[in-house]
């Protein structure tokens, strides 16, 4: 039997990656901040960096364990997730030595300044949030956000004083928060699919990621396709190379859509939609060949996925068993500070409402399995709990 191709793949969390990669007849190489037992199930070779979340990679870091995982292989390119979108520099190099598998540094860096993408919203006549680089006079109705930023832990109110180096104010916009997996390429795009999310807020971190349901039909689905292909074109009009997987973030106001930003990497609803008919890592290839799917894929049921966050500290039995509804699972016995993510958890039903119903009561029975306030945590422990919060936290 020949040998399956491998593809080199980092992020905050890789799992999803390459699982997906797995489904489409590849074999993962993969790098991220937790090397917990799924990745090194779903990966050939796996391999744990230490960063910070939201602060992304270590470039030289990252290289140096890239080329260790490739020896004796010959990647057919790397593909990317959250942790670099805020270092397009790091892709570059990257690129330098594999080809890049999706929208590549210069494309990257454009879509991730926020006035440029606030620039490009409005040439497609989409509503985008106003932003500023200087603090507003009255933060009241303001965010603060770190430019490039992956997730919600980044996001905050905004305060007034001096502006902060790599960060932003957006005006706050209230309605529903929706995202929208495509797969773009040379100028078009196929919507794959729409999803709600939610917040799961903690005292500092009131944007906290909690999880995300789909697929759904938006209110007035025509309006988000129309705005997804002016934007998609623009894009490709302005010199940017879009390709590939990629998600937008939108709000669907009383007064209309207003579109947030966008992802042009593999991110958190991956396991919402990946399925074994119909691999996102293949929609991604094909599309970097130039190719889109002649119509968007078929799913059936719903599913909800997000993370189940200690409140307090916890910590696995000595023998325990992870219910097989879980993802992201750190061997046992291990150890959760307050404030931390558990694990990924995976819920389908027939409807949203039943979905998220299920992640409920599955997150709250994996709460009540584990054992309350574990030990002092030692260096290595507390560096894994930092590490754990870093690859979860950071998928969107």
């Amino acid at each position: 039997m020949a040998a399956r191709p491998t593809l080199l793949c980092a992020a905050f969390s890789a799992r999803q990656i390459a699982e997906s990669a797995g489904r489409a007849g590849y074999d993962a190489l993969a790098v991220d901040f937790f090397a917990d037992d799924d990745l090194k199930r779903a990966a050939k070779r796996s391999a744990l960096v230490t960063g910070h979340y939201p602060d992304g990679f270590s470039a030289d870091q990252l290289i140096t364990t890239l080329e260790e995982l490739a020896q004796g292989e010959t990647p057919v390119g790397f593909v990317y997730g959250a942790g670099i979108e805020d270092r397009p520099e790091l892709l570059d190099r990257i690129g330098q030595a594999w080809p890049v598998l999706g929208t590549g540094a210069a494309a990257l860096a454009s879509l991730k300044i926020p006035e440029r993408f606030a620039a490009l919203c409005a040439a497609a006549g989409i509503a985008h949030p106003d932003i500023t680089r200087e603090a507003p006079a009255d933060p009241k109705g303001w965010l603060s956000k770190q430019a490039g930023g992956a997730g919600g832990s980044h996001v905050r109110h905004a305060d007034a004083g001096p502006p902060e180096p790599n960060r932003y104010c957006q005006r706050f916009v209230e309605g529903e928060r929706w995202s929208v997996l495509i797969v773009a390429a040379r100028g078009s795009a196929e919507v794959i699919g729409y999803s709600r999310q939610w917040c799961d807020p903690s005292r500092d971190e009131p944007f906290r990621y909690g999880g995300a349901v789909g697929p759904l039909t938006p209110p007035n689905e025509t309006a988000f396709q129309a705005a997804i292909e002016r934007l998609v074109a623009v894009i490709e009009a302005d010199g940017i190379d879009l390709k590939g997987i990629a998600s937008l973030d939108f709000i669907w106001a009383p007064d209309g859509l207003y579109c947030l930003e966008i992802n042009p990497r593999f991110g958190a609803t991956v396991d919402v939609f990946d399925r074994p008919d119909a691999p996102l890592l293949t929609l991604h290839l094909n599309a970097c060949e130039g190719r889109l799917p002649a119509a968007r894929p078929r799913f059936a049921g719903v599913r909800a996925s997000g993370l189940a966050w200690a409140d307090r500290g916890l910590r696995t039995p000595e023998r325990f068993s992870w219910p097989d509804w879980t993802a992201d699972r750190t061997a046992p016995p291990a150890s959760f500070e307050a404030g931390t993510p558990i694990a990924t958890i995976l819920a389908e039903a027939e409807s949203e409402s039943a979905a998220v119903a299920l992640f409920h009561e599955r997150s709250l029975q994996l709460k009540q399995s584990l054992e309350g306030e574990p030990p002092s945590l030692d260096a290595n422990s507390s560096g894994a709990s930092a590490a754990k919060t870093a690859a979860l936290a950071g998928l969107l």
